[in-house]
């Protein structure tokens, strides 16, 4: 038997209608199942996907009609047409596909994800089924796994979760009422992190970061990590194949790659590529203004 799914914002007596009418004229060999899109949940691991709602495997569905997604649902919208692609199922409409720079750091790690490069095994559902989902999500990642807040930057947002009671803790919604979206992933222990400075099809500058605080997990300068500007000439060319590839698979022409080394194994991660990224202004001990100056210059002439 066929299966569509009819996706939308929320559910009420007229879209239960509406699926009630469509449902009557489809063939007897048909069914239609109508669900919202905060009802999704999404594993990546490598080039491996996993979507599924209300614990049914999107690879059940012929068909996903997008009928109503509005402002709140676009980006999970978007990302799950990322993943119909991926998958060879068709859905309605096919420009759900095009949300270029407007996804979240979910989507773009499902991008990356697809194109080979080796991001964290991670996981997202919407946040009023975090709870749902939390056996899953433990079966996954196993204890301790790390949560990121989507909406935060510089570190901040991140929590290192080590039992049930962590993940309960988690602030799922903020002061003002709004829902926080949160990206759960692997933990690795990591040996170093760096941040590289990609513009256009090339790395120019490179940093170490260096962990000051004890028990601190999170390699980022705003957090207290120092930074260690290193020679350009001796960056591996590991590196700078996975941060120019994700640039370009992001259509990024100016990004910031966090790149890291596992402990012991030496495997390289790509921990995320960032739009705009942040930048050091001390020209003393930085060159990124200098190189940045140089390559708009380069872009700009005829």
């Amino acid at each position: 038997m066929k299966k569509i799914l009819i996706l939308v914002d929320k559910i009420g007596r007229k879209k239960e209608l509406f699926a009630q009418l469509i449902s009557e004229r489809l063939e007897q060999d048909c069914q239609l199942i109508l669900a919202r899109f905060e009802d999704l949940y999404f594993e990546i691991d490598g080039k491996n996907i996993h979507v599924s709602i209300k614990d049914t495997p999107i690879t059940e569905f012929s068909l996903v009609y997008f009928r109503r997604a509005g402002d709140s649902y676009s980006i999970i919208a978007g990302t799950l047409a990322i993943c119909l692609k991926k998958l060879g199922i068709k859905f309605i409409d096919s420009s759900w596909q095009e949300l270029g720079p407007l996804g979240s750091k979910f989507t773009s790690l499902v991008k990356l994800s697809l194109a080979g490069l080796p991001v964290f095994p991670s996981i997202y559902t919407w946040p009023t089924n975090i709870k749902i989902y939390a056996d899953n999500i433990v079966r996954k990642l196993g204890y301790p796994f790390v949560a990121k807040e989507l909406s935060m930057q510089r570190g901040k947002g991140v929590f290192l979760i080590k039992n049930r009671g962590g993940l309960d803790e988690l602030p799922l919604v903020d002061k003002r009422g709004k829902e926080n979206h949160f990206l759960f992933q692997k933990f690795y222990e990591l040996d170093e992190e760096y941040r590289l400075l990609v513009l256009g099809d090339k790395v120019r500058v490179w940093e170490k970061k260096v962990l000051n605080l004890p028990d601190e997990f999170r390699h980022n300068i705003a957090l207290g990590a120092r930074e260690e500007f290193m020679e350009i000439g001796n960056l591996p060319m590991e590196f700078e194949k996975v941060a120019v590839e994700a640039a370009n698979t992001l259509n990024i022409e100016i990004s910031g790659v966090d790149i890291a080394v596992e402990k012991g194994s030496r495997k390289i991660w790509l921990i995320e590529a960032n739009r705009g990224p942040g930048l050091t202004y001390d020209t003393t001990i930085s060159s990124e203004i200098a190189q940045l100056a140089r390559y708009l210059k380069d872009e700009a002439k005829d």
